[in-house]
């Protein structure tokens, strides 16, 4: 584990990618044929640059390094490397990204180790690919939600992005894949699989927040046809929990694009659906234990009603058919798969809650289309704003 500087042109040095104010310190002993003197140095780095932070020993002297620290403090990550400068080649003998508080620290003992800004130790484990970092600002405004406790979504809200349409390009009952090439979608990449590592959301209100991969949509049901209405879905994208088509860890969700008006809950309608397991005939219910495990008596624009899958299920595969059972009686729906991402809880009003995901993050396929959800916990109007950081 030992770093040992042998030579006078010989240093150890550290790259930074952003301008996130970096601090460093370390730690040495040099030892001659005679003496053994400790010492030491410190800085702070606040821009893209290359920095020597051990610098060559004298002529005759061995430099043994004992301790590195290095810590971002500054609001946004920064990406480092740390490489041992042998006759201005660079070796490269460490590399982290450092998310805003997190510290870096090597000791001739136990070697490097990364902490998270409260001090706790993170397991590394390589990341596939770059170290690119994409950045995606969002920033939603909501119209009221219909009671509390039940879902909205923000997708036809404006903003940034702004609103995303469900019916663009058309398609029939049995609904069309969702990409995120289309407009209003929050998407890090259509070719690439990247990895969230970072999210932060502040809302005027505090709800709960669901962000969600959209994968498959259909706008062809009625609102008013109580007996089954056939859809067969067609194939998802390969965007389940696992990459794949077989729909692991996806939900099925009813959207109301236009407000309903039937007037009293409704919790006894029914989907019908083939599992993540290749199991077909599964029924999707909903029940009357609480709000928003139903559709609520006058469901507003954006209200989203998540259905319950059957016993032991892990996901679904595709969709053969709708049953309301009781009218909505007017408004408009749209059916759809979704994979949920994450979810981050907004405790305080206008104070923002942030979360960092250890390596190697979680993956977002190519062309996923990012949508905001929220369980209302208040019939106010919502804003939401924020940032989602991926990596390669």
């Amino acid at each position: 584990m030992a770093i040992t500087l042998d030579s006078t042109t010989k240093s150890i040095q550290v790259s930074t990618s952003t301008s996130s104010s970096t601090d460093y310190s370390v730690s040495y002993v040099d030892s001659t044929t005679t003496t053994f003197t400790p010492g030491d140095s410190q800085g702070n780095i606040a821009s893209v640059t290359t920095t020597t932070i051990v610098s060559a020993p004298a002529s005759s002297t061995q430099r043994g390094v004992k301790h590195i620290s290095i810590s971002n403090n500054g609001a946004t990550e920064q990406a480092i490397v740390v490489y041992k400068n042998v006759s201005s080649t660079l070796y490269k003998i460490y590399a982290a990204t450092l998310q805003a508080g997190y510290t870096v620290t090597y000791d001739d003992f136990g070697g490097w180790k990364l902490l998270d800004s409260a001090g706790r130790e993170i397991q590394l484990t390589p990341i596939p690919g770059s170290s690119a970092l994409i950045s995606i600002p969002f920033y939603k405004s909501a119209t009221a939600a219909e009671a509390v406790g039940y879902w909205y979504g923000y997708w036809k809200d404006n903003g940034f992005p702004g609103a995303w349409s469900p019916n663009t390009p058309t398609h029939t009952i049995a609904g069309r894949t969702v990409s995120g090439s289309e407009a209003g979608a929050m998407c890090p990449s259509t070719s690439n699989t990247e990895y969230l590592r970072h999210s932060d959301i502040v809302s005027n209100i505090a709800n709960y927040y669901l962000l969600s991969d959209i994968l498959w949509i259909t706008t062809g049901c009625s609102p008013t046809v109580t007996t089954a209405q056939t859809i067969n879905s067609v194939t998802l994208p390969p965007r389940d929990l696992n990459g794949t088509s077989s729909g692991v860890g996806c939900w099925i969700g009813v959207y109301s694009t236009a407000a309903n008006s039937n007037g009293t809950a409704i919790a006894n309608s029914t989907i019908s659906y083939t599992n993540s397991d290749g199991t077909s005939a599964r029924t999707a219910t909903l029940t009357n234990l609480s709000a928003g495990d139903n559709f609520p008596a006058t469901p507003v624009i954006g209200t989203t009603v998540w259905f319950q899958l059957a016993a032991g299920d892990k996901g679904v595969k595709s969709i053969e058919s709708l049953t309301l059972g009781t009218s909505l009686v007017g408004g408009t729906i749209a059916v759809f798969i979704a994979r949920p991402i994450i979810a981050m809880p907004q405790v305080v009003t206008n104070i923002g809650f942030t979360d960092d995901y250890p390596d190697p993050g979680i993956p977002i396929y190519p062309s996923s289309n990012l949508q905001w959800f929220y369980r209302a916990s208040a019939t106010t109007a919502t804003t939401i704003n924020g940032t989602l950081l991926f990596r390669e």
